[in-house]
């Protein structure tokens, strides 16, 4: 009798066990899933991005949590969202030009299972935000007609810095020539994206107005090239010369960018003739 009763037990356990395990598998659900509409953007500085997010939660949904990251590290705020679908916008800055921008989206069911999937940013400045971003160093100057550096060694230290108020300085540095630079005011600078062209004004002592064309052929984070007109070059002309110079001449300027600083200095070097030597700049209106 008692052996039938344990053996009776024995199989009612067993079978409660079965039961449970049953209904424990039953109850598990799959993890949550998400779909992005992007998973790699291109951007440039202030624009806005959007992704549409779409999350399946067979156990429900309790949030989407959005992070961004630069390099992998969380900054900013996280957003939380508790919709399986929405689109999610951010607007892109200059601080998310130098790391690796990523907007990280976490869904969370409610058994509390997650996953994670990433959308990369691609961020790019503007050609302005480019010639904010440095100081520009003027490297070389190719004449069309030899494929040849023809940049006269005066040149060779002037930094431009361009400023967000439409002017630029001119740091001529101890290389002085023996006119211009002791003769200009740099004044204002506008950029056409239109037409990828950059001009600079210049005021000379007599009040005269120049204007510098520069047609920007590229521009990055290490380097400037635009290609430029000289008219005039053959009154320099020696007779020494194997390609003598023309009336009419293209050159490629190259500009290098470095890291703008305090020590820059306008014009020649010290204090003295920060006003310029003209003392004024014209005032210039700009085609749109």
């Amino acid at each position: 009798m008692k052996k039938s009763i344990i053996a009776s037990l024995a199989v009612f356990l067993l079978a409660a066990l079965f039961i449970v395990t049953s209904c424990d598998e039953d109850d598990d659900s799959n993890p949550p899933t998400i779909a992005l509409s992007e998973e790699l953007i291109d951007a440039k500085a202030g624009e806005e991005i959007s992704v549409d997010v779409i999350v399946v939660a067979e156990a429900g949904l309790e949030k989407v949590v959005a992070t961004t990251l630069h390099d992998g590290v969380a900054f900013g705020t996280p957003q939380e969202f508790t919709t399986l679908t929405f689109t999610y916008t951010y607007t892109v800055t200059e601080d998310d030009v130098d790391p690796i921008l990523s907007i990280q989206f976490t869904a969370i069911d409610n058994d509390g299972q997650e996953v994670s999937k990433d959308v990369v940013v691609d961020v790019e400045l503007t050609v302005t935000q480019l010639l904010l971003k440095y100081d520009w160093l003027l490297s070389e100057e190719i004449r069309e007609l030899t494929v040849e550096n023809d940049i006269s060694d005066v040149y060779t230290d002037d930094i431009y810095r361009f400023y967000a108020n439409g002017t630029y300085d001119k740091s001529i540095g101890a290389k002085v020539d023996a006119f211009s630079d002791l003769w200009y005011n740099y004044c204002y600078w506008n950029f056409n994206e239109a037409d990828s062209m950059l001009i600079l004004s210049r005021t000379g002592a007599f009040l005269e107005d120049v204007r510098d064309t520069i047609m920007l052929t590229s521009i990055d984070y290490e380097e400037l090239k635009g290609d430029v007109v000289y008219y005039g070059l053959d009154a320099f002309n020696t007779g020494s010369e194997a390609v003598p110079y023309e009336a009419v001449e293209d050159y490629e300027k190259i500009f290098y960018a470095t890291t703008r600083s305090a020590d820059f200095d306008p014009y020649q070097v010290g204090d003295a003739d920060d006003a310029g030597p003209a003392g004024t700049c014209n005032d210039v209106t700009w085609e749109k």
